[in-house]
């Protein structure tokens, strides 16, 4: 078993995620099996890292995102300050209908955190899974793409290539912020 790198994996069939896969028009689970972290996160803590753990060069594609998906009049996040933004994610408890930005949980149990987004051009799922193998915590993200139109395939056309490789040092970082968790 690879321990500390990225790879890409099948979806488990007891992932909550699971059940959107055969309509998804894309989907793909990344895991990351650490040695490091000792312990085994709730996947409201995994959500939480995730976005404590931006790349700049991410957070500027998002906020170029954020940009032209308002002028598209498609959903974007709520505008607030860097420090409310972070009172938030501290607090956050990782209920059924409660989100960060456009990710609302959908579903939830001991291992799993089931977040998404419908909106007109495509509904997107992305599910942060964690649990112990052999006695090593594993971190997944598994994401589910349903798109709905042209403009919800140019979109994710365009995203593509970045999601599958910002999600990789995401998890990374992930890792490095739950080790360090000061929430």
């Amino acid at each position: 078993m690879v321990h500390n790198k990225v790879i890409e994996v099948g979806f488990d069939q007891d992932y909550l995620i699971s059940k959107s896969i055969a309509a998804a028009s894309f989907s793909d689970n990344f895991r990351l099996v650490s040695s490091r972290l000792h312990y085994v996160p709730e996947p409201k803590d995994a959500m939480i890292a995730f976005f404590l753990s931006f790349p700049k060069s991410f957070k500027f594609l998002l906020n170029t995102r954020e940009f032209i998906a308002k002028l598209l009049g498609l959903k974007t996040a709520p505008k607030s300050k860097k420090e409310a933004k972070i009172e938030k994610l501290y607090q956050f408890k990782g209920n059924i209908g409660e989100s960060i930005a456009i990710f609302e949980v959908l579903d939830k149990n001991a291992h799993e955190l089931l977040t998404g987004q419908k909106d007109s051009h495509l509904d997107f799922k992305l599910s942060f899974i964690v649990y112990k193998n052999n006695d090593v915590t594993n971190l997944e993200m598994a994401t589910t793409v349903l798109i709905n139109n042209k403009l919800g395939k140019l979109y994710f056309g365009i995203v593509k290539p970045f999601h599958k490789f910002y999600t990789k040092r995401i998890l990374k970082r992930m890792e490095l912020n739950l080790i360090n968790k000061n929430w």
